[in-house]
Parts: structure tokens; C-alpha cells; sequence
């Protein structure tokens, strides 16, 4: 039967020291030690009486040789991270680049404990933003709890790798840990909540937006609720003039690694929205206008010199949204667009995104059904509706919410 102690050899880290007594094969004593990170007598006890039990059990995993800078860059060119979506996994990547790996990337990954994992989040809230990829106006401004728990989120998933499918791991440190709060005095409670436009403001934005590239795409993103990537990948045949529907069924993302590229919708949730007139309006002026824009195209074609043939100068891909030459529109360009927009007209710098909760957040302020608002936006579960617009519900409606929420988690 394995046998234990544990020695303070540092103010800041204990020594597990591991007898499991005669090996019978090859007559040596099995000892070995293991260096745990924390001043607590308590806690270096409570991970030794884990390990004797799982070798009683013979279930323990003797931790692996690897730091966790190499196995998390490492399993970010595994089948699983590449399933990703192509923003998930950018995002994932910037994780591990920008704080995993700097932060704790030399510690051995089976020597990773709950108080580090703790302390590492605790960190982020101290250090702030990083610095933005134009400039460093945000660096070291406050970050929500979500940035805390999207950082959470990767290294799970990542630490669940190595218990379930590398199996070097006995367990997943990162399981049921509480995450820290932010610090009161340096976080703005209101941080979390979505930011929308007011009536008077949607007047304001679309009175100057009217004579811009953008005003179609900014008035069905207000009027749809739709993404960004679904409005700039809907082509023509999505759209029945008929039935006053558009059928979203994909969608334009952008990373550095692949470009842009169509791929299915969030949650690979297909969905037809029903729209008013004045979408269908908006949207004949868009085809005059590309009917107009082809035309001028044929009359000013060029000719090839290398292999004499005529290359019309607008290329058809049945866009809705596209540029004057008929290609994609980067889903970039409107987003970086937009909020400088915004503050030239007076108002609020919001996000592109922001017109989707101001889409939804006036439904539900109008007393639409919360069910029908989640299908319309292509929600994967109704309680996602619910949680990120729950203070735009009206009162009256809120207990009833809570019960319908309350059957789904049962």
C-alpha cells in the first residue's frame, strides 16, 4: 500500500513525497516527489491524499513532462481545435498566445493546481485590456468577468484533451473551480449589459446613414436582427418577394489563416425571418442599383492583352451585399466603419453588432413573445434570449420567463 508525506521546502510550494514500497518485478523501492505550488498545509495534504487514493485505486496517471506552453500550442493543431469555427478558433488562439502561455506556460501541465488557475484569472482583472491591433488606447482599461470566463472556457476544453483523449491527465483541474469577480472599484457593473439604440437614435442613424454605402445593410440589420456574416453572404435566391421572407443559411467569416470564407450559420441553425414591406423595398433600390452597377461595368470593359479576351469588370455572385465590382464585401470593413460613423452623428459608439440587440431588444420592449424573438435571431436555446435581454423584458412578463427557463434546466 502506497504510502505519503509532505515536506515545506519553500514558503510558497510543498514537497508530496510518494512510497509505493517494493516494485515485485524489479525489486527497487518506488518513491518519487512532486512539488505543489501553494503555502496551504491543508491543500498540498488534500492533493497527496488524491494521488495515494488513486494509485490504491489504480487510476493515478503519473504527470506528464510537458510544460503548458507546449501542450496547449500543440493542441492547437489537433483535429479538434481545427473543427472549430474560424473565428472560435482565432479566438482561442489569441487565449493561449497572449495570456496562457505567457502567464503560466512554463508550468508542467500536471502540476497545474486550482489556487494557479485562480491566481491567473485574477490576473487578467489586474492587468486589463492588452493592447489593441492598431493602438493602445484600450491597454489596461477593466475587462468584464465574460473575458475571465472565456480564458476558463479554453483551457477546460483544452486540460479535458488531456484527461479524455491524450489520458495523461487523472483529472481536469479546471473542473468546478469558482471564478474570482471583478474588482468593485475598477468595473463598471453595467459592462456586461448589451448597449442599444434608442428610438431616437435609430431616426438619427438612418437619416445619416441614408446617403452612404451602408444604408441597406445598416437598415435589415435593424430590421432583421440578422448577424453581420449572414447579411453579407445573403444572396438573391434567399429572399422570397412573394412570402415577404429571407431564409439565412450562411454566413462570411475572416481569419488570417483562411481568408474570408462561407461557412453555415452560428449553431448551424438555418432559419426564414419574416419581413415587412419596406425591408422588400429597401432591398429592390439594392438590385437597381447592382442592375445599374453591371450595366456601367459592360460599358467599360477592358480588354486582355495577354490572351485577347473581354473580362467584363463586375463578377456576379448573386450577392446581396457586395461591393461595386460584385465581389464580397470583407465583413471587417462595415464593423470597423461603424463606430467612427456613430460619433460623427452625435451618437453613442456602438458596435455593428449592436444593431442585432437593438433589433431584439425593441421586440421584447414591445411585449413580442421571447420565444418568437430566439428563432428570429437564431438563439441555439431560448435561455440565451433570455439571459442577455432579460432587463428589456417588461416586468410583467419576467416571472413568467423564469418559469419557462426554470422547465428547460430540469
Amino acid at each position: 500500500m502506497a504510502k505519503g508525506r509532505i515536506e515545506n521546502r519553500h514558503k510558497s510550494s510543498y514537497t508530496l513525497i510518494i512510497d509505493e514500497g517494493i516494485d515485485p518485478e524489479t525489486g527497487i523501492r518506488k518513491r518519487w516527489s512532486k512539488s505543489v505550488k501553494t503555502d496551504d498545509e491543508s491543500e498540498a495534504q488534500r492533493q497527496l491524499d488524491i494521488i495515494l487514493g488513486e494509485i490504491a485505486n489504480k487510476t493515478f496517471i503519473k504527470s506528464p513532462n510537458l510544460t503548458v506552453e507546449q501542450y496547449f500550442t500543440n493542441w492547437l493543431k489537433t483535429p479538434e481545435a481545427k473543427r472549430l469555427a474560424p473565428k472560435t478558433f482565432t479566438s482561442y488562439k489569441k487565449c493561449v498566445d497572449l495570456r496562457i502561455v505567457p502567464w503560466i506556460g512554463n508550468t508542467k501541465i500536471g502540476d497545474l493546481t486550482r489556487s494557479q488557475l485562480k491566481n491567473f484569472y485574477q490576473r487578467i482583472y489586474e492587468e486589463g485590456r492588452l493592447a489593441g491591433r492598431e493602438e493602445d488606447s484600450k491597454k489596461g482599461q477593466p475587462v468584464s468577468k465574460r473575458t475571465v470566463l472565456y480564458h476558463h472556457q479554453v483551457i477546460r476544453r483544452i486540460l479535458n484533451h488531456a484527461v479524455y483523449e491524450d489520458e495523461i491527465l487523472p483529472r481536469n483541474v479546471a473542473d468546478k473551480i469558482t471564478i474570482p469577480e471583478p474588482p468593485d472599484q475598477d468595473f463598471d457593473e453595467d459592462e456586461d449589459l448589451v448597449k442599444v439604440f434608442t428610438a431616437e437614435q435609430i431616426t438619427t442613424l438612418e437619416r445619416h446613414t441614408i446617403d452612404t454605402d451602408y444604408y441597406a445593410l445598416v437598415a435589415l440589420a435593424l430590421r432583421t436582427g440578422m448577424r453581420r456574416g449572414e447579411l453579407l453572404a445573403l444572396t438573391w435566391d434567399s429572399v422570397d418577394f412573394d412570402k415577404s421572407t429571407i431564409f439565412v443559411k450562411r454566413s462570411i467569416s475572416y481569419t488570417p489563416d483562411n481568408g474570408c470564407i462561407y461557412k453555415s450559420t452560428k449553431n448551424k441553425n438555418k432559419r426564414i425571418i419574416e419581413v415587412t414591406s419596406e425591408v422588400l423595398d429597401i432591398l429592390n433600390l439594392v438590385k437597381e442599383k447592382q442592375e445599374q452597377a453591371k450595366k456601367d461595368a459592360e460599358s467599360n470593359r477592358i480588354e486582355n492583352e495577354e490572351n485577347d479576351e473581354i473580362i467584363p469588370q463586375y463578377t456576379d455572385n448573386n450577392l446581396i451585399f457586395c461591393r461595386n465590382n460584385g465581389q464580397s464585401i470583407h465583413p471587417d470593413t462595415p464593423s470597423s466603419w461603424f463606430p467612427g460613423f456613430c460619433i460623427d452623428c452625435g451618437l453613442p459608439r456602438l458596435t455593428f453588432h449592436c444593431l442585432r440587440h437593438t433589433h431584439a431588444s425593441h421586440l421584447l420592449a414591445e411585449g413580442e413573445d421571447i420565444s418568437y424573438v430566439s428563432k428570429r435571431l437564431g438563439h441555439s436555446d431560448i435561455t440565451i434570449t433570455y439571459k442577455t435581454y432579460f432587463h428589456f423584458i417588461p416586468l410583467e412578463k419576467r416571472d413568467s420567463i423564469k418559469s419557462i427557463e426554470s422547465k428547460f434546466k430540469k
